[in-house]
């Protein structure tokens, strides 16, 4: 019996188990590149040319044919991939424990597909940009196909969230990460998009989530914005994420929940979902007294609206929470089946 391609999916992923191998990209069958590059990197993609900053981890040049993780970082609105690189420090071997390669892709002017003021998807499609981009490093590199994970700030936190409601780049994701997450209900875009306010993945997807308390540019409670009207983080990252992941009245307390990092942040976590009742699938952090930035413990310009620096870095939670996520090893391999046949 064939099943249409939208369905392979979910139904792997029920029936599953958790990988045994990894599964290489292509790019592991290159010799590796005598250096990390040391400028952006051009995608020529289906409308114009795209950059992205791409860093090796220092074990890739001792063993370039052992697939790593992959992980694509989208910065906030008006920011560089080298301004969030600075911030986040996913390529820094202090947090890159799992000595993934990271990617910041870089929006044009500084936007992605989900601010009011950015292009319609129909114009400018950035969820493509981001499956170009994973299909390029997987081309050039070596990869773990069922290790890729995508994690976003602000705007770009917006992103990671669409992303993860695609059934197609988004089935080839194992984990999203979200910090101060921009989610605008449609009627605050250009066009008639249909972006946040219908998500229908078709499967689990393990998702991070950390929004402060008082942040004044994507408040926790929803209230409109100069640029439009957001979905309160409670109704649309977590009860919704609940939903998608666990069903219509399923999961509904939280697995665990308590306070961590020295008290100033309520952290809860759901573990539900057919094939997944073993695995964290929703992790929410309730900031308490932050702002809209990304937590670390250095000084940054954008101390004004972060109310920052905080005692802990977000980065190593990030990471530590797509350590113990991936796709199921024949689920990677039915969504590489699935791509080349369309």
């Amino acid at each position: 019996m064939q099943f249409p391609p939208f369905l392979l999916t979910p139904l792997l992923l029920l029936l599953s188990p958790l990988p045994t191998h990894t599964l290489s990209s292509p790019g592991c069958h290159l010799p590796p590149p005598p250096h990390p590059p040391s400028t952006p990197l051009t995608l020529t993609t289906t409308n114009s040319s795209r950059t992205y900053v791409l860093s090796l981890p220092p074990t890739y040049s001792h063993s370039p044919s052992l697939p790593s993780p992959l992980i694509l970082a989208l910065h906030g609105k008006s920011q560089t991939p080298t301004q969030f690189s600075t911030q986040t420090r996913f390529h820094d071997p202090a947090f890159n424990t799992l000595n993934a390669i990271v990617v910041y892709p870089q929006g044009v002017d500084g936007m992605w597909t989900g601010d009011p003021e950015a292009p319609t998807r129909e114009e400018r499609d950035d969820v493509r940009f981001v499956g170009e981009v994973m299909e390029e490093v997987m081309g050039r590199y070596c990869v773990a196909v069922e290790r890729v994970y995508v994690v976003g700030f602000s705007n770009g936190g917006g992103l990671a969230q669409v992303v993860a409601c695609e059934r197609g780049v988004g089935g080839r994701v194992a984990a999203v990460g979200i910090c101060s997450g921009a989610v605008y209900k449609d009627g605050s875009l250009k066009g008639e998009q249909v972006l946040f306010d219908v998500c229908e993945p078709g499967r689990p997807v393990p998702v991070m989530e950390m929004h402060g308390t008082r942040d004044p540019v994507i408040h926790f409670d929803g209230v409109s914005t100069p640029d439009g009207e957001t979905w309160p983080v409670e109704e649309w990252a977590v009860e919704g994420w609940k939903r998608r992941n666990c069903g219509e009245g399923e999961g509904r307390d939280p697995t665990w929940e308590g306070y961590v990092h020295e008290g100033s942040v309520r952290k809860r976590s759901w573990s539900c979902g057919e094939g997944m009742e073993n695995q964290e699938v929703l992790v929410h952090y309730y900031i308490e007294k932050f702002g809209h930035g990304w937590p670390n413990t250095m000084k940054q310009d954008d101390d004004n609206q972060r109310y920052g620096p905080v005692s802990w870095f977000a980065t190593k939670d990030f990471v530590d929470f797509f350590a113990s996520k991936s796709l199921p090893t024949e689920l990677g391999e039915a969504e590489d089946r699935v791509r080349d046949e369309l």
